[in-house]
């Protein structure tokens, strides 16, 4: 799985000297399943159809089409929002830390809907001296990071889109994650907040019988953890 570079600096002055170059990569890395779909024998798969036509892969493409059919090229297009002429976000490169907030913000206030794990760059570097100097290097910025946020139980947060790709820019958090005596960092990336609409009070009370059972069907459910 290829890994994407990034640096990380700390534009609030709390961790010294924090300018360390690392690597991410996604941490969803499973293969989509592969899922057989058959009538008795025969294969069969769920595809577009037009007019009785099945579209098959290849047979149709997107342009940009004002209501009376005419086509534009891309360059053409400028984009708004609420009035405003907006532009493509920029895939980060430098992951500002622009604040700490605390560990429950990670857990209870954002909709993540993805995780990248980090790892020390190797600065480019050809000669094997020279990149494990390098790594080492970058890895000493790491636990520098990872020291505070796991002493303090925050997490640092900064812009980052791994893409150039949409107009909706995206914030990540960059935890700190520790098992026994091994050590890492990731990064949680969310688009909004989480709003709770049916938050409840008190303790409730279980009032008349229980729901009867409800017998089970015989196939199989695909659980990965």
């Amino acid at each position: 799985m290829s890994s994407k570079k990034l640096s990380i600096t700390d534009t609030t002055g709390t961790v010294t000297g924090l300018n360390t170059n690392v690597r991410y990569e996604k941490m969803d890395r499973d293969e989509a399943l592969k899922i057989d779909h058959k009538v008795g024998e025969v294969v069969v798969n769920f595809r577009s159809v037009h007019d009785d036509t099945v579209l098959l892969e290849g047979m149709v493409k997107k342009l940009w089409v004002d209501d009376q059919g005419v086509v534009y090229a891309k360059e053409q297009v400028k984009h708004f929002f609420e009035g405003q002429e907006t532009v493509n976000k920029d895939q980060t490169t430098v992951f500002e830390i622009v604040g700490y907030q605390p560990l429950s913000n990670y857990t209870d206030s954002y909709v993540l809907s993805k995780y990248y794990e980090i790892f020390p760059d190797e600065d480019g570097h050809k000669k094997d001296i020279d990149k494990d100097y390098a790594r080492r290097k970058n890895l000493v910025g790491m636990r520098s990071l990872w020291e505070y946020l796991h002493g303090q139980q925050v997490v640092a947060r900064g812009e980052f889109n791994v893409s150039s790709s949409g107009f909706l820019s995206t914030d990540g958090y960059i935890r700190a994650v520790s098992f026994g005596n091994k050590w890492d960092l990731e990064i949680g990336v969310f688009k909004e907040e989480k709003v709770f609409q049916h938050l409840q009070e008190g303790i409730p009370e279980l009032v008349g019988a229980t729901a009867p059972a409800v017998p089970g069907v015989n196939r199989l459910k695909i659980k990965k953890v």
